[in-house]
């Protein structure tokens, strides 16, 4: 982010002239709203016969993002994403928004007001209000919090504690395209060197800079009771079952060769040569859907993705948890499923 001009920066319009702006900038127009920006708080009416969904994420500039390689409205869709992503695991309808920010001098409220745009062209397909947030000074870093409010049907919400032994495990679209692209974006950062097939590229990097949350997915999954448990794939597809597998207190078999890998992933991996399922396994932040359901379900499963028009695959089923987490490679040979993601406080 650049230095700004001294008639419009954070120093001349001041935090109140900054929240002025950005209220402009997405007015709140939901019946549910009593209360919205300016007050000491928001005031809601819950929708009735539904639960309340709550979830918070918080990015730093140099941990969760780097702004050498990504624009600001890169950054706010990723963001406004993230906490999509989270109500869609619980099938749930995401409704309001609060976004927090510690901010640098150095930024210019124009790319203030850019982030902005991203996490609203996020939210705008489901009709997500912005309903409030804090803003502060930085001393050096971009600090960014999202906290997104949903709701789901009484008794319809998935979680991660019911996975039952044998169901089939699902993931929607593909998987380690999200990690190939961070990837390729570092490469380019770092000297700029050109990749040989800038289709492929292309691909993967918007793969990673605009990721799609799967809400409808996870919405006909919970209404439907066809899922047992679920989760986003924000971690990377070997930590997130073991997440599943820690609270429902089970084991899984995972298919190296039943993971659905996109024909991009498969370049960029021969290209580095790499193992295109290790990258599938250890990459975070596709935020694609990881679901179990009964093997009686699986021909309404399919029809979901039929409906959506998002692929579902099923990858894998769950065992008891003696059977720990085992990959079965492609020689059907079983292997332990090692959780290689990135993980805070982990200092190797």
């Amino acid at each position: 982010m650049n230095r700004s001009s001294t008639r419009d920066s954070l120093e001349t319009i001041g935090e109140f002239g900054l929240i002025r702006q950005l209220q402009r900038q997405w007015p709140a127009s939901s019946p549910w709203i009593i209360t919205g920006i300016g007050d000491d708080a928001a005031m809601l009416k819950a929708p009735p016969g539904q639960q309340l969904l709550i979830s918070t994420d918080v990015l730093i500039e140099d941990i969760h993002f780097d702004l050498n390689y990504q624009t600001p409205k890169d950054l706010g869709w990723r963001a406004g994403v993230a906490n999509l992503s989270d109500i869609a695991a619980m099938g749930g309808t995401p409704l309001y928004l609060l976004v927090s920010m510690a901010l640098p001098v150095r930024v210019p409220p124009q790319h203030v007001r850019e982030l902005y745009r991203g996490i609203q062209a996020a939210c705008r397909p489901f009709n997500v209000e912005l309903i409030g947030g804090d803003t502060s000074s930085s001393p050096s870093q971009i600090f960014l919090s999202l906290t997104i409010m949903g709701s789901v049907r009484v008794n319809r919400a998935l979680t991660r504690n019911n996975a039952e032994i044998g169901d089939h495990i699902y993931v929607t679209g593909t998987l380690g395209d999200s990690n190939a692209g961070l990837r390729i974006l570092q490469t380019h950062s770092a000297n700029r060197r050109q990749f040989h097939a800038p289709a492929v590229e292309t691909f993967l990097v918007r793969r990673h800079l605009r990721p799609a949350p799967r809400i409808h997915v996870g919405q006909l999954l919970a209404n439907r009771k066809l899922a047992h448990a679920a989760i986003d794939l924000s971690d990377g597809l070997s930590s997130d079952v073991g997440h599943v597998c820690e609270e429902s207190r089970v084991g899984a078999e995972i298919r190296a060769t039943a993971l659905p890998l996109s024909s991009q992933l498969r370049a960029f991996a021969r290209r580095d040569k790499r193992d295109p399922v290790e990258i599938a396994l250890q990459g975070g932040e596709d935020y694609e859907l990881l679901f179990t359901a009964p093997a009686k379900h699986h021909q309404n499963v399919l029809r979901v993705s039929e409906q959506t028009k998002v692929s579902i695959t099923c990858i894998g089923e769950i065992k008891p948890k003696t059977f720990g987490r085992q990959l079965v490679l492609p020689s059907g040979r079983k292997q332990k499923l090692s959780s290689e993601s990135f993980r805070h406080f982990n200092n190797r």
